[in-house]
């Protein structure tokens, strides 16, 4: 296994969580490389697969083309901010039924990141592009031209987590050229922050909050949960895996509200983490926080 190559994050853990029967019906919102969706039907279950990647769903129809049973798998390349139109699209041409689960995987694939075109990784020097679907019009580039100094601060503390966010920040809009790649905008921040110490490079965290600006992955979480609430059968669960903190807060906050509103129950009041043997196969998954909720059969 490469450095390069993806590995699901709480594959055992997350299909578990979901019940998965057979022949029911469960959302993969975030179908990256397949893996979870592989679990689910491995289990007996038929799937529908979100993803805004035109290069994921490409190449799940050719992994999955010979390898499941026709009607099993619906690949679908759209945000799972849509899960509620598309859902019933399908219901009323009779192609589904009833959703017995939802499960969010809210990280990034490694090929993603690694996409040498995409302008997500500091390592090469490629265009700040940074969004998973090119259909999107603002890029990276672009927050950091239109963006004020101040606000462009507060998204890289916000998101990102930066300290050095208000020096990066105000060496970003005085350049004296505008700051278009990657490589310019990582040797930008290792002028302020210094080399790399430890495990974690420096840009790590400017990187991490534009591509969340750039692809509104907060919004989407806060449009895409109550969505698949409306649309989840009685008993039915949503199943979250979160890599950072405004995630992960977004739906704690999210579960707790609707167990609050007799909706459902809040399944998981302390997040289930990777174990430390998968941690050690996996270092990225080091931040990952699995939340369960279970919709009440009394919400109608």
């Amino acid at each position: 296994m490469t450095a390069n190559t993806h590995i699901t994050v709480l594959l055992e853990e997350a299909t578990k969580a979901l019940l998965v029967k057979k022949d029911h019906w469960y959302i993969d919102a975030t179908f990256g490389k397949g893996g979870h969706t592989q679990k689910i039907l491995n289990a007996g279950g038929k799937v529908i697969a979100f993803d805004i990647d035109k290069a994921a769903i490409s190449s799940g129809k050719e992994i999955f083309a010979s390898s499941i049973v026709p009607g099993n798998l619906i690949l679908i390349r759209e945000n799972f901010a849509q899960i509620f139109p598309v859902i019933q699209s399908l219901k009323e041409d009779r192609q589904i039924n009833e959703i017995d689960g939802v499960l969010f995987d809210f990280g990034t694939s490694t090929e993603q990141l690694k996409s040498e075109d995409r302008g997500f990784s500091f390592d090469g020097d490629s265009p700040l592009d940074m969004r998973m679907d090119d259909r999107l019009g603002v890029q990276a580039k672009d927050l950091l031209a239109l963006i004020p100094a101040d606000q462009l601060e507060e998204l890289f503390r916000d998101l990102g987590g930066e300290t050095d966010a208000r020096k990066i920040a105000r060496a970003i809009k005085s350049s004296p050229v505008p700051i278009t790649t990657t490589k310019q905008l990582s040797n930008l921040i290792l002028k302020i922050s210094g080399k790399q110490k430890g495990k974690l490079h420096p840009a790590t965290k400017v990187f991490q909050a534009l591509r969340i600006a750039v692809n509104t992955e907060l919004e989407n979480i806060m449009m895409g949960l109550p969505q698949a609430l409306e649309i989840l059968a009685q008993k039915g669960r949503i199943v979250t895996i979160a890599f950072h903190e405004g995630e992960d807060r977004e739906v704690k906050t999210t579960f707790k509200l609707w167990e609050a509103e007799n909706k459902g129950e809040n399944l998981t009041k302390k997040p289930v983490v990777p174990t430390a043997e998968e941690i050690k196969n996996n270092p990225r998954s080091r931040s990952a926080k699995m939340r369960i909720f279970e919709k009440n059969t009394s919400d109608q």
